[in-house]
């Protein structure tokens, strides 16, 4: 019996060192993480400095973001003004350009575009088909005078987008974006 004794003795002492090593082997690495965690704190000065730090409350962004639309630009150009390779806006103010103009089938087309002194309008996004305008299914809202999405068609050749402004009646430019197989 001894012998059986021993042997449970034996085998319950390597449990026990086993898991003593596992423990260990915790510890440590929590210990590890715990003062990486430490020294990024300090690294990248996320500690408070006292009681009273005025962090807790209300904190306003160094450069707060608009709250208007952009004010729409003159028409006027002083004349020392160079003209520039950019399209402009049609008298409309309305402006939309797509990237890239040449795509393949169901292939993304990037439509961004601007709307200046606009926000918070909801554009719809056509297609000239059959020698009328007509919506595409994509809607786009102007934020800050800005908008952009995307359209994807399987349809080939030269294709006619243009954004359109229901509240206003007002459309854009058009571009042309040509779709080869």
């Amino acid at each position: 019996m001894t012998g059986i004794q021993d042997d449970q003795r034996e085998r319950q002492q390597e449990i026990t060192a086993v898991v003593a090593k596992i423990l260990g082997v915790a510890v440590v690495i929590g210990l590890v993480i715990g003062l990486g965690a430490w020294v990024m704190v300090k690294a990248l000065g996320l500690q408070t400095s006292s009681s009273n730090d005025t962090t807790s409350g209300n904190v306003q962004p160094l450069n707060p973001l608009p709250t208007t639309a952009l004010p729409v630009p003159s028409d006027t150009a002083s004349p020392g003004d160079v003209p520039t390779s950019t399209p402009t806006a049609v008298s409309t103010g309305l402006y939309l350009s797509a990237s890239p103009v040449m795509v393949r089938p169901m292939e993304r087309i990037n439509l961004t575009g601007q709307w200046p002194g606009q926000d918070n309008e909801s554009l719809m996004v056509q297609r000239f088909e059959n020698g009328t305008w007509s919506d595409f299914g994509v809607q786009v809202r102007v934020n800050v005078g800005t908008f952009s999405t995307y359209v994807m068609t399987g349809r080939t050749g030269d294709q006619r987008f243009r954004v359109f402004d229901p509240a206003t009646q007002t459309a854009s430019n058009e571009v042309t974006v040509t779709v080869g197989g």
